[in-house]
């Protein structure tokens, strides 16, 4: 039974989207009067450049705000002096997705975390049965947080075929064998101590690998996990691919910082989040008829998701189903309706019909109750921005919580008539390219999560797990040249600018570091790249990359001298090829 929902309609809302372009109204291209300063806003007719800030200099947004770490050393998004929001929020999202995605070290690290683990089995004697390690949850699937711990399971298969191992088949063999793996995982070395939740639906052992201090649950026999991953991956990867994964970093950011996205505490694990944008992405009555390009709506999306799920969902009635092309399921009908937990979200698992994927989720009342607020929040930001573009501040008092400067209502000066005079505009900024943060509203980067990423980064380049395991880390090989063989290619320009990238986001790594990974063939000489200005660091001038310009066989970093218009040499190094940038 399909179950149609309809999205009531707000100002500036439309029934089934939110077309944040109407707030770019007209009435914005009139210059206006910041209240705070008296001074003209901008016209068309100026420059986009004029009020250009140099990347780094901004360490506030314009309501005073902190810039979040997503948009450190940048300028507002958007172009031009009115940009569109729902542009902005899209850009936003981007950026986000960019910063929590884990880096080539990090995945490396968890890539050789299982690998140790292998090793530990391989070397361990168990008669007639071979067990092997195997991932799969978000690690499987690529959505994972850089703070998520690794899934794993260990097939414990006969010693001559793939059939699990009648001795290990049972609950009571599985319970004992977690208590005997966990002992050897002590005794190897590879953590310090384990838990063994022998009484779970499923039995796991939690325990941190010690160098690496990733966090690792362990299960016996679960091949259940890696056929659900698969499902993810088609659906982020072949179905939704510019899309899917965006959405879904962000909601277990969202519940990861509100401790909420551990299914064994109530919480709503990665699997459930993914099936439920999957379903909104289906549903959704625009994407459908083709008349909406997810990829260019990411927060408007994001947003529709905590409306949805958070304001309108019938949680009483309602099965989430994304079997085909999607569809919404009567629980009774299904089986998965609970007399006395009648509010309990149903999703019907793809890989066996019969399985509540959510079954689990006691806590989703209060899961519920933070999509709505998350609603409120996103769009409060949104119109506080607007309305501060348009009028110098919120003329709303209840959108004006986030300038620090504020003072509560009750505590305002009082002029003769005893009215509150008008709240302090001190905190606003009239720079037109002042950094504005929407999803900072409902997200936030804490500095245990900055911190964990350095340690990892740092002992990645320490080359402490390496040495442990005896391997190398074999660098990116990027062809920078076309197909023709003459003309550089972009992939060196955006592998160097992702690096530089990285360095700017502060997760730990210098920009030599990132760089010395990778390893550039230029298979000739006299070709020249440059890379893009605002990510070189290199006081906003361009850095030039030449390939044998002195007939050395090694790459030359040049960089644009404001007094030498032929270029200031840098560096040259002849370490096999490898680029480095002096930065």
């Amino acid at each position: 039974m399909a179950v149609e929902t309809k999205v009531k309609a707000k100002p500036a809302l439309t029934e089934d989207f939110i077309g944040f372009g109407d707030i770019s109204s007209s009435e914005d291209e009139e210059a206006v009067d910041v209240p705070a300063t008296g001074k003209r806003g901008r016209t068309d007719n100026d420059s986009d450049n004029e009020a250009d800030a140099a990347p780094g200099s901004y360490q506030k947004c314009y309501n005073g705000q902190p810039v979040p770490p997503w948009l450190a050393g940048q300028r507002r998004l958007g172009t031009g002096k009115s940009p569109d929001i729902n542009t902005m929020i899209n850009e936003e999202v981007t950026k986000f997705v960019s910063y929590i995605s884990p880096t080539p070290e990090e995945h490396q690290m968890r890539s050789w975390v299982i690998e140790r683990m292998q090793r530990i089995l391989g070397a361990w004697t168990l008669p007639g049965t071979r067990a092997v390690a195997k991932c799969f949850g978000s690690f499987e699937t690529r959505l994972y947080l850089p703070t998520s711990d690794i899934d794993m399971t260990i097939m414990l298969y006969n010693e001559h075929n793939d059939e699990v191992s009648p001795a290990y088949a049972g609950r009571e063999s599985i319970r004992q064998f977690l208590y005997r793996l966990a002992r050897q995982l002590k005794q190897n070395g590879f953590c310090h101590n384990c838990e063994v939740i022998a009484n779970a639906r499923v039995p796991i052992i939690k325990t941190t690998e010690r160098i690496s201090g990733i966090a690792v649950d362990i299960s016996i026999n679960a091949d259940s996990g890696m056929k659900s991953a698969q499902v993810q991956k088609s659906f982020s990867e072949k179905v939704y691919p510019n899309a899917l994964r965006a959405i879904v970093l962000a909601i277990k950011q969202f519940l990861f910082q509100r401790s909420m996205n551990e299914v064994y505490t109530g919480g709503m694990g990665s699997y459930a989040i993914t099936l439920l944008v999957v379903s909104l992405l289906q549903m959704h009555p625009r994407i459908r008829s083709g008349g909406l390009d997810a990829s260019k709506n990411l927060g408007v999306l994001l947003i529709e998701f905590f409306e949805l799920y958070g304001k309108r969902f019938n949680y009483d009635t309602v099965c989430v189903s994304v079997r085909e092309n999607g569809c919404y399921l009567n629980k009774r009908n299904k089986t998965f309706f609970s007399p006395t937990q009648p509010y309990l979200l149903a999703i019907e698992d793809p890989c066996d019909t019969s399985n509540d994927v959510t079954k689990g989720t006691y806590g989703i009342s209060r899961i519920k109750q933070t999509f709505s607020g998350a609603y409120d929040l996103f769009n409060n930001a949104i119109f506080a921005y607007h309305q501060t573009r348009k009028y110098g501040q919120p003329i709303n008092d209840a959108l004006n919580v986030g300038a620090p400067n504020s003072e509560p209502a009750k505590k305002r000066a009082r002029g003769k008539s005893g009215k509150a005079q008008a709240p302090s505009t001190k905190a606003v900024s009239n720079d037109p390219w002042a950094p504005v943060s929407f999803l900072s509203s409902i997200l936030h980067i804490d500095a245990k999560t900055v911190s964990m990423r350095q340690r990892l980064i740092t002992t990645f380049h320490k080359g402490t797990m390496q040495e442990a395991l005896g391997v190398e880390y074999q660098p990116q090989l990027v062809n920078a040249l076309n197909s023709n063989g003459t003309v550089p290619s972009d992939s060196v320009v955006n592998a160097v600018s992702s690096a530089l990238e990285d360095h700017k986001k502060g997760n730990g790594a210098t920009a030599q570091e990132q760089i010395n990974r990778m390893k550039f063939d230029f298979a000739g000489s006299g070709n020249t790249l440059t890379i893009p200005v605002e990510t070189t660091g290199n006081e906003g001038n361009p850095v030039f990359i030449s390939d044998d310009e002195d007939d050395d066989d090694v790459l030359d970093v040049y960089g644009e001298d404001d007094d030498d218009e032929d270029g200031q040499y840098y560096e040259d190094y002849s370490d096999d090829d490898d680029l480095h940038i002096v930065y």
